[in-house]
């Protein structure tokens, strides 16, 4: 029988005697990954024997012209996050590979993060690369409005 302190119930295990870990989910917008962000993926994902979402969300044109086409990015990006699916299947990871187009990808990535039952979003484009004061803006708004915790916490 689980006790309550401070009004919160204690964690209880749930069949088996073993927690349930939420995924972890790996977060770029068409910009490679950051090394660090993806070991501190890795890392977290072996840690709580979790699955590993490599996800690549590439913000799509809001006005449709005869012109566009629609993309999966950048074929460098796809590429890197192909290798990083192998790395993490190679280490013994339950990982999956998410990768689409949306007009709002800040609002699709907390649709996401809904839908899957995200525990974690590491939040891992390349800072230089996608623009440190843009990174600063979008983390922000992941660690206030986000329905789980978000790494980088700086």
């Amino acid at each position: 029988m689980s006790t309550v302190e401070q009004g919160r119930p204690t964690a209880a295990p749930l069949a088996g005697g073993e927690i349930v870990a939420r995924p972890v989910l790996l977060l770029t917008f068409d910009v490679i990954y950051a090394d660090v962000a993806v070991q501190f993926a890795f890392e977290t994902a072996a840690e709580t024997r979790s699955q590993l979402l490599v996800a690549d969300i590439v913000p799509a044109m809001r006005v449709p012209a005869p012109g566009n086409v629609r993309s999966f990015g950048d074929p460098y990006v796809v590429s890197t996050q192909v290798e990083i699916v192998r790395q993490a299947a190679e280490q013994g990871l339950n990982v999956k590979r998410i990768v689409f187009s949306h007009p709002r990808p800040i609002s699709a990535t907390f649709d996401v993060l809904r839908d899957q039952k995200i525990g974690l979003l590491v939040f891992g484009p390349d800072r230089k690369r996608y623009g440190r004061f843009r990174f600063r803006r979008h983390a922000a708004r992941f660690r206030r409005d986000a329905p789980c915790l978000v790494w980088p916490d700086d």
